[in-house]
């Protein structure tokens, strides 16, 4: 659980057919004609080009000249902030850079956006663009990123597939460092995942276990779940919530309530702390004792969330699981149904009233099972076998995310990717990925 604290193109003929050009000959002579003109090349364009092309280059220069070879060029970004996410770069001097890149057919395209101003953006460690002016570009954060050309890479002319092996081999020798070599087989690839997802549970096992060493276990394991529905950009938002509601608080208040009625007041004071409720200062004013200070607005990010991931719904979904849980309390409730994974999840799902969005659907109840409930279990059980720790390797298939489908992209041949067949497995790539951001 994270703490309160300040992420193959087809072949050239897709990219003729974009820009809307017929035969190949013209298509790679336009592209390389157009370079001097930003206006020309659509910005899709360019971002498909990095991805494709990248990796590549020989090198890249800095506007100051120093030299950058990209080992990866990072995953597409799907939602607001840096176009591609932890890129792998080897800076002459430094050595191995992780971040984000950004790229625009114009340098000063950085300002009209208004990234300069936007905290999203502050672990850029390339800006790319077709024109440039100044060797750096300003991050909101103080800081710079450096600036090299794209000109180079627009320019190219190599009509192959690229070599999607070379990317994965650059991969591989990082991993190998941390004890993971490049598998052979389909079957030494499973095993290989397997090995990275336990892991995995036992680094997430570790650190819940420090959190309830610090703070108890009902209150660790109720700010891993919260963390856990925040849903990327509200994680911290929903663990600063659980900090200002602790759940001692919630069950003292609660418990004279009537039992049918506790999921309304819990959810009532939840969206009051949370600053979300829309009552005010009336609302804070009638708070009961040890639940506060309250949250703003302003702490969360509702631009472009999906209505099922709202916090407003989740934190619904919250309130019905502690009302659930009331009296057992959060942590012996959930362990008593922790005897299969089906129970388990069951135990974890809010279902949606009327049609409306579940707050707490199978597929969420599937993630906190296996990344929040089974390690802080297995932490407390003791045992390195743990039961917890068997039911987690017997666990099914999680949603995917983006960082999984990332690396099994770049790490995995297409026809090894269908192994990729368990929640343990999923959880391995995602190790993986962690192991790669670490190396920079």
């Amino acid at each position: 659980m994270g703490r309160v604290s300040n992420p193959p193109l087809s072949c050239i003929l897709s990219l003729m057919v974009y820009a809307g050009i017929e035969n190949r000959t013209t298509a790679v002579r336009g592209i390389g004609e157009s370079s001097g003109n930003a206006r020309e090349i659509p910005e899709r364009l360019l971002w498909k080009l990095w991805k494709r092309r990248a990796a590549r280059q020989a090198e890249f220069r800095t506007g100051s000249g120093t030299r950058i070879r990209v080992v990866y060029p990072g995953r597409t970004g799907t939602s607001a902030g840096p176009d591609f996410r932890d890129a792998l770069l080897d800076v002459e001097g430094l050595g191995l850079v992780r971040g984000d890149v950004e790229i625009h057919r114009r340098q000063r395209d950085w300002d009209a956006h208004g990234h300069a101003d936007d905290p999203n953006y502050n672990g850029v460690v390339i800006h790319g663009a077709l024109e440039t002016g100044d060797p750096e570009t300003a991050l909101q954060s103080g800081t710079v990123a450096p600036v090299v050309s794209l000109s180079e890479l627009v320019a190219g002319t190599d009509g192959a597939e690229p070599a999607a092996s070379e990317i994965a081999d650059d991969l591989w020798q990082l991993l190998a460092a941390q004890g993971y070599t490049k598998p052979d087989t389909p079957e030494e690839a499973g095993a290989l995942l397997d090995q990275a997802g336990d892991a995995r549970f036992r680094r997430k096992a570790a650190t819940l276990g420090r959190f309830a060493t610090e703070q108890g276990p009902d209150q660790t394991m109720y700010e891993a779940l919260m963390e856990g529905l925040g849903y990327r950009h509200n994680q911290q938002p929903f663990v600063r919530l659980a900090q200002a509601a602790p759940i001692a608080a919630l069950r003292r208040a609660a418990a004279p309530v009537l039992a049918e009625q506790r999921p309304m007041v819990l959810r009532h004071w939840l969206l009051t702390v949370s600053g979300l409720s829309g009552g005010g200062a009336a609302d804070a004013r009638n708070l009961p004792s040890g639940l506060g200070p309250v949250l703003e607005e302003r702490d969360w990010r509702l631009f472009r969330v999906r209505p099922s991931n709202h916090p407003r719904v989740r934190i619904s979904g919250a309130a019905e699981l502690l009302a659930r849980f009331m009296e057992q309390g959060l942590l012996t409730g959930l362990a008593g149904q922790a005897g299969s994974p089906s129970g388990l999840v069951a135990a974890l799902t809010v279902p949606g009233c009327d049609g409306a969005a579940a707050p707490i659907g199978v597929g969420r109840a599937r993630d906190l099972a296996a990344n929040v409930v089974l390690p802080l279990l297995h932490w407390l059980d003791g045992k390195p076998e743990s039961t917890y720790r068997e039911l987690y390797r017997r666990f099914p298939k999680l949603q995917d995310n983006e960082v999984g489908r990332e690396m099994a992209e770049q790490l995995l041949p297409p026809d090894w990717r269908g192994m990729v067949n368990s929640a343990r497995r999923q959880q391995g790539l995602l190790h993986l990925a962690s192991l790669l951001r670490g190396a920079g």
